[in-house]
Order: C-alpha cells, then structure tokens, then sequence
C-alpha cells in the first residue's frame, strides 16, 4: 500500500421527477371503485400508489442539486475497502486497476 490520502465525499443528489398517467388507464385499474372522473381524489390516489408501485414510466426529470452529507480523509487500504463495498461487482479489479479509476478523477464533460 502506499502513502496515498483520499478525501472522501458523501453527497446526495436530488431530483425532481413527474409522472403522467392518463385517468382513462386509470379508470381501467380500478374498474369496481367508481367513477375516477368525478373523483380527482381517488384518481390521484391511484395514480400516487402506481408510481410508488413503480409501475408508471417517468414524464420528465430535473436535477435540483447536491447536498454534502460528510467529508473526510481516509487511506488507501480504507479507500480501496470502501471501493469494494460500494461497487461490489467490481471486487474482482486489481489493486492497481481501482487506484487506477480512482485517480482518473475527474469529469470529462466539464
């Protein structure tokens, strides 16, 4: 291992999705609960629970921002147990190829 230090950033990224769902469809859902077309509430509840169901393709979608949660310093041995828990399908990189990614650090697009 070498004498490498890391900063460790945590932060989580908000964004703003919308769902659309045509009441119709939803009607069909929800053939025995009455008319969804008088009842905005019900349909609205309907269409809340299929999108938490996940069951309602994305409309649209908006990055509002990122929000540090900590930061600290940590060592390569850490770093690199680190890189294994978070990416557990690349456990099976060397040593050499994670430090590697890790030192390619920065975002090409910018």
């Amino acid at each position: 291992m070498s004498d490498e230090r890391y900063v460790l950033v945590t932060a989580i990224s908000t964004h703003r999705m919308r769902y659309c769902v045509p009441m119709s469809e939803l009607q069909k859902l929800n053939p025995e609960g009455g008319d969804l077309f008088n009842d905005y509430q019900k349909a609205i509840t309907w269409a809340d629970d299929s999108v938490i169901m996940q069951e309602v393709k994305e409309f649209s979608q908006n990055h509002i921002s990122e929000q540090i949660i900590d930061s600290r310093v940590i060592d390569e041995e850490e770093m690199l147990s680190q890189f294994d828990k978070d990416n557990d399908y690349l456990k099976s990189w060397t040593i050499e190829k994670k430090i590697e990614w890790v030192n390619d650090w920065k975002e090409d697009w910018k």
